[in-house]
């Protein structure tokens, strides 16, 4: 087998391994050089057919090099079809089927402050406009705090339908615990956000949080759904797998649920959350 890169000799042995794979090592240590070796192998030594191999990063200028080097390797032989980011793949995977997300063909995605502006107009809708308003935090950016809570709640896979729910959980919790908790704030982002989502639906419209959303919770909900996406792919790969989110964890766990042929990268001693 070529390599994309000289390997060390434990290199090449991890990327040799095969089934459910997690590899943690420090930063410098040649983490995603592992990882495209990795996907190099699965096609040169595991006959595995290139358009059935699914590789993500965070970052297009990593998908980038990632692609680049493993046509390198293969002598410009054709690279995995699914190599991106998570947003670029959910993407790719919600426009196939949009109607998962209440959307249609041609969807537009908005950016984070299309987001924010969206917030903006329902609050000023809601006549909640500035800090005055006794349901927001006093002194900061209540349309900053609302979209971000509504990123973090899908994130978390948690619908519109569900967010009162929920955050009544949160605040019964923190009264319990007695640790501080902005029940109106809480209260408020759930109303938001059901408003925020059925103008994006009216819209045909996603924000980046939906593209996670709706394909994992589909797949968790929907087995022939499921079984369609999985069926796909032959092994996951993902890097920087330290920082992953809850959607992006049930997102790379329901595609590789069928065969079971997962590998990871990461460095702990580097995780955002």
């Amino acid at each position: 087998m070529s390599a994309p890169d000289d390997l060390t000799p434990i290199q090449s042995e991890v990327a040799a391994q095969d089934g459910a794979v997690l590899v943690l090592a420090g930063a410098g240590t040649g983490k995603t050089k592992t990882l495209t070796a990795a996907v190099v192998h699965r096609i040169r030594a595991f006959g595995v057919k290139p358009h059935r191999i699914l590789a993500v990063t965070f970052t297009n200028k990593a998908a980038g090099e990632m692609t680049g080097r493993i046509r390198s390797a293969l002598g410009g032989e054709g690279t995995p079809g699914w190599l991106g980011t998570f947003h670029g793949l959910a993407s790719r995977q919600l426009r196939t089927e949009p109607e998962v997300a209440g959307l249609r063909q041609g969807f537009d995605i908005l950016d984070a402050e299309d987001s924010r502006r969206l917030v903006r107009r329902i609050l000023k809708a809601m006549n909640l406009t500035g800090d005055e308003s006794g349901d927001l935090p006093a002194g900061r950016d209540p349309v900053k705090i609302i979209a971000n809570r509504i990123a973090q709640l899908k994130d978390r896979l948690i619908a519109p339908e569900e967010a009162q729910a929920h955050y009544e959980w949160v605040i019964a919790e923190a009264d319990r615990t007695g640790d501080p908790v902005d029940a109106a704030g809480l209260r408020l982002t759930a109303r938001v956000y059901a408003d925020y989502q059925q103008r994006l639906g009216d819209a045909n419209a996603a924000d980046f949080g939906d593209l996670l959303l709706w394909p994992a919770r589909t797949m968790q909900r929907d087995q022939a759904y499921r079984d369609r996406w999985a069926g796909r792919f032959d092994c996951v790969l993902a890097d920087e797998y330290q920082d992953v989110n809850h959607a992006q964890y049930i997102w790379l766990r329901l595609l590789a649920v069928e065969h079971g042929r997962i590998f990871v990268v990461g460095d702990d001693d580097q995780a955002v959350f």
